[in-house]
């Protein structure tokens, strides 16, 4: 059973605010609500295969679910089309497919695809709608935010924290871990809403993240028609 510090901290950390520095039990408050964060995202995450239209792999990415309302899942528009590193390294990724938190797996379309991937965001829809809400918000410089997504050959989620080191128009660059497969994966505040999409996890393990801002994918969720985020 939580004390009544670590009670009182969790509250706190909900709505934002600092924890309240009690050496006894702070890192595990800290904990507790990284836990938190992360099982509450997890149901949404999504694995997407890309594959050529022969069938051959085309490379591994990351996404998620939205709206309890759609069936949509959102990644990078880069894995459009992807042909490795270098360019045409690789077969080109045309075909995609999905495999959920309960492991159901599926092909999934492309509804809209951001032109010359401006913003970085790609909307595919599947079968299935989200088995929670998702909602977007914006970030500061100084902010603490977590980014979660799937390495390669793996269907484990993965989670690392970080701050957000620069937000301006357009763009968020955030220090947390990120690495191959993680493009297209959320990146949420401390409340669990949503603030971008990771963009720049493509190559060797990086420190410093660049990430699409939530509020394009809220605008490119409109002019596609579909639900906004809320």
């Amino acid at each position: 059973m939580d004390i009544p510090w670590t009670q009182y901290n969790m509250a706190r950390l909900r709505l934002g605010l600092e924890a309240s520095v009690y050496p006894a039990n702070i890192v595990h408050v800290t904990e507790l609500h990284d836990k938190q964060v992360f099982d509450t995202i997890c149901p949404l995450l999504v694995k997407i295969c890309a594959f050529s239209r022969a069938g051959a792999p085309a490379g591994e990415f990351s996404g998620f679910q939205y709206s309890t309302s759609s069936n949509l899942i959102v990644s990078a528009a880069h894995m459009v089309g992807f042909s490795g590193l270098p360019p045409g390294s690789a077969p080109r990724a045309e075909v995609f497919k999905a495999r959920y938190a309960d492991g159901f797996e599926e092909e999934v379309e492309v509804l809209n695809s951001a032109a010359n991937q401006q913003p970085d965001i790609v909307i595919l829809r599947g079968s299935r709608p989200a088995p929670c809400p998702l909602v977007g918000a914006h970030c500061n410089a100084g902010d603490t935010v977590y980014a979660l997504g799937f390495s390669p050959h793996s269907t484990s989620p993965c989670f690392s924290k970080g701050i957000v080191s620069c937000s301006k128009i357009g763009s968020i660059a955030i220090t947390a871990h990120t690495g191959n497969g993680y493009s297209g994966g959320p990146v949420v505040n401390i409340r669990g809403q949503l603030v971008g999409v990771i963009r720049g996890s493509l190559g060797a393990m990086v420190l410093q993240v660049d990430v699409t801002p939530a509020e394009h994918v809220h605008v490119l969720l409109l002019q596609s028609r579909q639900p906004g985020l809320g």
